[in-house]
């Protein structure tokens, strides 16, 4: 039996017989995606629940009230008497947010006053307040628009002008590749992808520390090419597995959970299996390093939100620290991502993931050198090794 063989057979009953692997790199993609699909499965945040503090108790306020009450993103669950019973309201999270309409704010109004309303919003839950920020500004533009137009038709001005005069300057507002602005199709490609990385990060890197751990390494690293057998052994399992399950996400988890890929799926899988084999050889270095697979999951098990923190994908790069910036171009959830958001969500070709792709080539030449050169220095530790205690024999 070659080199390879042995090692891609050992791999496959060590991943059996190895319940904490089996857990990682089997069970844990496609419980974390079904758990994190559920989650956000909904994607868009309706019924806001919402009070209205109404110091005039006008037409005017209970009219816009209702408007307000129309809209699926506000759900107007409280009419509070006073500032105070509001504020602890919010402070009891029994409201993302109150509207204050004075006294005399039908009255300020008509006479085309200063009419203030005061709105004040839960903001330490940044995506509810967003869309009640959105919603009532809507709501309110539209409310005082109207009153100006009513005030110049009754000044003798004609409808089309007034309308005119009113929106000199009408923005068109057009979203594209997430059109409805919901977070669900924002955050699940990412997360999709991000569980992907760390499972077989972990679950890989644990079967090297596994190797290190027992002393296998002085049996796969002995003989010719043993290295690079090593290496492709190793990892072979690991691609076939994460190539069926890039094929499972894109035709089955991301259809039912609404995730709609956009772009080229030949470009996106290319890009995958360079991804899946640069964290491969990743893991194969870091678990080179370690001697015990317990030691191995505690310290990669905290690498997940840094990795993702760090990879741009929920706050820009350039918004960073330099030295945080030079950390996220050598990982490479960095590139990954931002060639999968390109191409799934925004239906990108290979012309626009192309610096992803040759950046993610280059660690893969880095870390395949990096990896050959640390297990050669092993594999001559066990050689100088076996020399002495012959010599001492």
């Amino acid at each position: 039996m070659s080199k390879f063989k042995e090692i891609f057979k050992a791999e496959l009953n060590q991943v059996i017989e190895n319940h904490s692997i089996l857990l990682t790199v089997i069970i844990a993609p496609l419980l974390y995606a079904s758990l994190l699909g559920t989650i956000y499965i909904q994607k868009d945040i309706e019924g806001i629940s919402f009070g209205i503090v109404d110091m005039d108790k006008t037409s005017t306020s209970l009219g816009l009230t209702r408007l307000l009450s129309a809209d699926p993103k506000i759900d107007i669950k409280y009419r509070i008497h006073s500032y105070e019973e509001a504020i602890d309201l919010m402070y009891k999270q029994k409201i993302q947010g109150f509207l204050w309409f004075p006294r005399d704010f039908e009255k300020n109004l008509l006479k085309l006053k200063g009419a203030d309303v005061k709105m004040f919003l839960n903001t330490t839950r940044f995506l509810p307040s967003n869309d009640l920020n959105k919603a009532i500004n809507t709501v309110m533009m539209t409310a005082g628009s109207g009153v100006r137009l009513r005030y110049l038709e009754a000044h003798g001005i004609n409808p089309k002008h007034a309308i005119e005069l009113i929106n000199p300057v009408l923005p068109e507002i057009r979203p594209i590749y997430n059109p409805t602005n919901n977070y669900g199709d924002f955050l699940l490609p990412g997360l999709l992808f991000l569980i992907l990385q760390q499972t077989l990060l972990i679950g890989m890197g644990e079967s090297v520390a596994v190797d290190n751990e027992e002393g296998k390494f002085k049996k796969y690293l002995s003989g010719e090419n043993s290295i690079f057998s090593y290496i492709t052994g190793k990892s072979a399992y690991y691609m076939f597995l994460y190539f069926a399950y890039f094929l499972i996400f894109f035709f089955g988890v991301y259809p039912s959970l609404g995730v709609s890929n956009h772009g080229n799926l030949f470009a996106l899988v290319v890009v995958g299996m360079i991804f899946a084999g640069v964290v491969a050889l990743l893991s194969i270095l870091l678990g080179s390093f370690v001697k015990s697979q317990a030691l191995y999951m505690g310290i990669l098990a905290f690498s997940t939100y840094p990795f993702f923190m760090t990879s741009g994908y929920s706050w820009p790069v350039v918004a960073m620290p330099v030295p945080i910036q030079w950390l996220s171009q050598i990982i490479p959830t960095t590139h990954f991502l931002h060639a999968g958001t390109r191409i799934v969500v925004m239906g990108g070709s290979w012309a626009d993931v192309a610096v992803d792709i040759y950046k993610l080539v280059i660690l893969l030449g880095s870390l395949s050198l990096l990896t050959a050169w640390r297990l050669w220095t092993i594999k001559k530790s066990y050689e100088i090794k076996t020399v002495t205690d012959l010599n001492t024999a």
